[in-house]
């Protein structure tokens, strides 16, 4: 079942639309900075053991902390803000709790499962951490009006490390996520442009897309500044890990989500992953750009995304226009290369990701740790050494699920595919 609780018929998003999809000048990050704790002090058990949780994860004592917890009552949180820090502390807390070893945790205690739960309902998206949770809503500018697109003026609020490479990591994704938020109108802007036969304006759109994807790609190739390959493999990535296709790492069933009182269910999801991201989604969207060969991984991420951006994407993919009519159109020798050099910058794009996927997964994995390595030796990191295992028998599979180089290697020819020839 999708957690996207309301069905709507396809509604046709427009720049003057998107606050109604929780898109703001920032994109799918949100229009003000995550808050960095509660406001009500009822909720200084979960900020202690948030506060403190890399030292709780690397001690092993996150279970024995969370196991002392009273169930909070989520009655005293108000607005988006506050539900955001809620689901995106407890999922983190959540991951400690599952992983920390010395085997992993089939159980989270109702302590987290209920409040959880509710949050996850308020949101609109699944109880696990995703890239919602460790990304859009788990972040602090580092000085009032900073600019969002420089990862510098960017820190995660929190992380199960610690350590600045996963701080890096996240807030790499977050300064694209910003650099996009001006993309998104401009792409909105030429659908509209197209019902009313604008072809300059789905050209200037267009070239925008192109410079903006430059731009983006140029903010992923910094992964390396600050993010070590073999920290990220070897003691960031485990920690990422969901409860989808763990056997191996000793969660047959999922995990068992405890609500108490004899209630819970048994759950299994996919680990955070980028491809959980809108920003992706939204310009193969816009582009119309199709991966059916893809075998539906797209649709199923777009599940562990917040309910509006969900939707959102939805209606673009609904509304999408801009590659019929340049098809339509095709005596606009301007027109046509504008958009085949905006496809041309969304393939390069997935190039460049495909080679961060080898650099910080396919070569890791088959190095094993360095000898000087603080990579942790308990369930967490054991989930990634029995899976490399596996990966050496078959492909190599990233935290969301998938066979990593064949399913980028297909996403990125399908959209080369979607160029419009004469």
């Amino acid at each position: 079942m999708s957690p996207h609780k309301i069905e709507t018929l396809p509604f046709r998003p427009s720049p003057q639309t998107l606050a109604s999809y929780n898109i703001s000048k920032n994109g799918f990050l949100p229009e003000e900075p995550p808050l960095s704790r509660l406001p009500h002090g009822y909720y200084q058990p979960w900020e202690d053991i948030i506060e403190d949780i890399p030292r709780l994860i690397e001690t092993k004592q996150v279970r024995a902390r969370v196991d002392e917890l009273p169930v909070l009552d989520t009655g005293y949180l108000s607005g988006d803000a506050q539900w955001q820090r809620t689901y995106s502390i407890l999922t983190i807390i959540a991951q400690g709790y599952i992983w920390q070893g010395p085997e992993p945790s089939e159980r989270l205690p109702p302590a987290i499962t209920v409040p959880l739960l509710r949050a996850a309902e308020q949101l609109e998206v699944f109880p696990v951490a995703t890239y919602a949770a460790l990304n859009l809503w788990n972040y602090r500018p580092l000085r009032e009006d900073a600019d969002l697109t420089q990862p510098d003026n960017l820190v995660a609020l929190h992380t199960a490390t610690g350590t600045d490479d996963e701080s890096w990591f996240f807030i790499i994704s977050n300064a694209m996520e910003a650099r996009a938020g001006p993309l998104i109108e401009a792409m909105l802007a030429a659908m509209e442009a197209a019902e009313l036969d604008d072809a300059s304006t789905i050209i200037e759109s267009l070239e925008y897309f192109k410079r903006s994807l430059q731009d983006i790609g140029k903010l992923l190739e910094r992964m390396d500044e600050r993010c070590n390959p073999q920290v990220f493999y070897h003691t960031i990535r485990p920690f990422l890990a969901g409860s989808m296709n763990m056997e191996a790492a000793g969660l047959p069933r999922g995990v068992f989500y405890d609500e108490g009182d004899g209630k819970g269910s048994w759950k299994k999801y996919r680990g955070g992953s980028n491809g959980q991201s809108s920003l992706l989604q939204f310009f193969d969207a816009v582009l119309s750009v199709n991966h059916t060969r893809c075998g539906g991984f797209h649709a199923e991420m777009r599940r562990y995304m917040p309910g509006p951006h969900a939707r959102f994407l939805d209606d673009v993919e609904a509304n999408a226009n801009i590659r019929e009519y340049v098809d339509n159109n095709q005596d606009n020798g301007k027109l046509l290369a504008a958009f085949n050099e905006a496809v041309s910058a969304l393939t390069e794009f997935r190039n460049k990701h495909i080679a961060l996927v080898t650099r910080y997964i396919v070569i890791p994995s088959r190095q094993g740790p360095p000898k000087t390595s603080t990579a942790r030796k308990d369930i967490a990191s054991a989930s990634t050494e029995m899976g490399s295992m596996k990966e050496k028998m078959q492909e190599l599979v990233g935290t969301g699920g998938t066979k990593l180089i064949p399913f980028l290697r297909t996403s990125r020819d399908e959209t080369s595919e979607a160029i419009v020839v004469r």
